[in-house]
């Protein structure tokens, strides 16, 4: 296992959270954490979210998927209107992103990024089952999580997991 943020302990953290809040860049600190260790020869696996403008149809930013290994962006924000409430995932695209991922992750891969453990993971869905493959390949995972699915991201791990505050966090760091 190789240590990937300064948060963790080399050969003892195959999977990490990085717990953040409201308005801290943990899109970006992830980008910048997979450019540098792509830019050092390392295999990155996994995907970073960025946001768009808000469209005139609706008040809700879009919302894209950066695959780390391929470089495409795939949105997966739906346009529901100006009235629409609650989340506007587009299923069908996230879907189709993760079976990419599982597909393609191998134990070549040093490690694996997602960019979120969120409802559909605390659910059983999402990106759930691509990080459980890249923990029995031995490829070490880096997940973000917000302190609404704190509880779901402990339930999943279990203690397995090394968790950290993105204030706290080194990034980019190198893999060991």
């Amino acid at each position: 296992m190789k240590d990937v943020i300064g948060c963790t302990e080399p050969d003892l953290d195959p999977l990490i959270g990085i717990h953040f809040d409201a308005g801290e860049d943990v899109d970006q600190a992830l980008m910048d954490a997979a450019t540098s260790l792509t830019a050092d020869g390392k295999r990155v696996a996994g995907v970073v979210q960025t946001r768009g403008q808000a469209t005139g149809d609706c008040a809700c930013r879009e919302m894209w998927l950066h695959d780390l290994r391929t470089g495409q962006k795939t949105m997966i924000s739906e346009k529901r209107g100006p009235e629409a409430r609650g989340c506007h995932l587009d299923w069908e695209a996230l879907t189709g992103i993760v079976s990419s991922m599982e597909e393609n992750l191998t134990a070549e891969n040093d490690v694996l990024i997602v960019n979120r453990f969120g409802r559909a993971e605390c659910e059983g869905r999402g990106f759930r089952g691509v990080i459980e493959k890249a923990m029995a390949l031995g490829v070490q995972v880096v997940v973000a999580y917000r302190s609404e699915y704190a509880e779901g991201w402990q339930t999943f791990h279990g203690g397995l997991a090394r968790d950290c505050r993105l204030s706290d966090v080194g990034f980019p760091r190198h893999v060991a």
